[in-house]
């Protein structure tokens, strides 16, 4: 295995299919000396309206959308608790408790989110988007998907141009700021591609120094088409690579193949060994 770290996975208790603790013993196994968790941190005061709340309660983990930021604390307390004892029991891998946290456009998202991290103090904050924030309305990339014509392009135009706006936003402000960005391209997950849009959203994160994710569990996807205009605007960039794993068959799952493929269009910056993620993507060194 090229990279001995894993740092976008998931569990029970938000959207995972295993314990921390399968997690962990998973990553010793296969030779990881780092395993972090970033379960999502989704708060919205509409989210509840939105139609992947209903299909979330349908499969059990409505957990992960919240529209009360104390609930999330809470939810996110006890799951570090149990992480940071996990540590204990297992010395000879570093764990570490982060976030995969989504960025909404409303008033009061940044307070609320400044509150959070005071009271957390997680390790990595990975910043994503799985919605658009229309106000009263908060659609998912399956909803636009489903949009139809004209709807779905336009749509799909907003979802990048408010990842844009989420690359230049101004963490200073905040008190915080994202380690890197998960999935630039997530609406292909669902089949939906705009090449032009994903270079621009490339090129903020690139002009604001905001490292990004190759994940493999995309890239995979039957769905994703490889955008070479995007990869060549990825060459010089900080690169993490990730497996998104939602249970222990993921974990590492085609790293090696997506490397050799990252390394063959020309990406020279990747993170191999978990010593660099501090030097990548800053993470918090305790």
């Amino acid at each position: 295995m090229k990279i001995n770290y894993t740092l976008h996975t998931h569990t029970v208790g938000f959207d995972g299919r295993n314990t921390a603790e399968d997690m962990v013993q998973t990553a010793i196994s296969r030779g990881f000396n780092t395993i972090g968790f970033s379960n999502h941190f989704i708060v919205h005061p509409n989210i509840k309206k939105s139609k992947m709340y209903y299909y979330a309660v349908n499969g059990k983990y409505s957990n992960i959308y919240s529209d009360d930021v104390e609930f999330t604390i809470d939810l996110f307390g006890n799951h570090y608790e149990n992480v940071r004892q996990l540590q204990q029991k297992y010395p000879d891998i570093n764990i570490l408790c982060g976030m995969e946290m989504d960025f909404f456009k409303y008033h009061g998202w940044e307070d609320k989110m400044r509150y959070a991290i005071r009271q957390l103090r997680p390790d990595y904050i990975i910043g994503a988007m799985h919605f658009i924030d229309l106000g009263d309305e908060i659609l998912n990339i399956h909803d636009i998907k489903n949009a139809g014509n004209p709807g779905t392009g336009r749509l799909l135009r907003e979802y990048y141009q408010n990842l844009i706006r989420l690359a230049g936003f101004d963490w200073r402000e905040t008190g915080f700021k994202f380690n890197w960005l998960a999935h630039f391209d997530l609406p292909q997950k669902v089949g939906l591609s705009c090449p032009d849009m994903e270079v621009a959203a490339i090129q903020a994160l690139r002009k604001n120094s905001v490292p990004i994710e190759l994940n493999t569990s995309l890239i995979k996807n039957p769905r994703y088409h490889l955008n070479p205009a995007a990869m060549g605007e990825i060459k010089n960039m900080p690169v993490v690579i990730s497996d998104d794993a939602h249970g222990i068959g993921r974990i590492g799952a085609d790293f090696d193949e997506v490397f050799d493929m990252s390394v063959r269009a020309g990406v020279k910056n990747i993170c191999t060994t978990s010593q660099n993620l501090y030097k990548f993507v800053n993470i918090r060194n305790r």
